[in-house]
């Protein structure tokens, strides 16, 4: 899975009707734990990380209608990533009497902000694919039994041989072969059905390194 198609902005569309239920849940189980995660590196506690998390969250539903998805104005993910990093300095300044706040103004401001290039923001980046790969497995595992998961898991996130594999699943080489290409041809597809980028973003599709057990 090595292409990388462009996505498209319909998710971002449908984040702008807050009643779209499905929209808002793969958004949130995409980017809250990605937030979080981020926040931690940066030296918040657990607490404080899930706190920072949920005001991203926050912040995106009420300014989502007036993100502008112009190229010239940087990406849906830059623009969420400059949302945490502010909001990790604001709490860091709230540690010296400085309120975390989230008014219009300061949500205007990360809007208007331009195209971040920064190491924070190429670090949001990676996190994100690791993070949309690990959405889309959990999403697509169920459909398949648990040998076929494994065939596929071993193989193409752990790198064992095939033959290794089989001989642990006592599955033939072909069948191994089989059961990766049908996982990966759906996780493929579970990928690209998340759109949470526009214009000239792209879904990178390639199998992470693995970061803990899936099997």
């Amino acid at each position: 899975m090595s292409d990388q198609p462009k996505t498209r902005i319909s998710l971002i569309l449908r984040l702008r009707h807050a009643d779209d239920a499905a929209a808002w849940q793969e958004f949130v189980e995409i980017y809250q734990p990605l937030v979080f995660r981020l926040a931690r590196a940066k030296g918040l506690q657990e607490a404080d990380a899930l706190d920072t998390a949920q005001e991203v969250m926050s912040r995106v539903a009420k300014a989502i209608n007036r993100w502008d998805p112009d190229p010239q104005r940087g990406t849906f993910r830059g623009w969420i990533s400059r949302i945490t990093r502010n909001l990790v300095i604001e709490f860091m300044r709230s540690k010296n009497r400085r309120p975390l706040t989230s008014d219009d103004s300061s949500i205007e401001q990360l809007i208007q902000s331009t195209p971040d290039t920064s190491p924070e923001t190429e670090l949001f980046d990676l996190e994100h694919e690791r993070q949309v790969f690990a959405w889309a497995a959990e999403k697509v595992r169920e459909s398949f039994q648990p040998k076929s998961w494994q065939a596929f898991w071993l193989t193409a996130v752990e790198s064992r041989s095939a033959s290794d594999v089989a001989g642990q699943l006592e599955m033939t080489k072909g069948a191994v072969y089989i059961a990766r290409s049908r996982v990966m041809t759906k996780l493929k597809q579970k990928v690209l059905q998340h759109s949470a980028f526009i214009e000239s973003s792209t879904i990178n599709t390639t199998i992470p390194v693995s970061k803990g057990s899936q099997k």
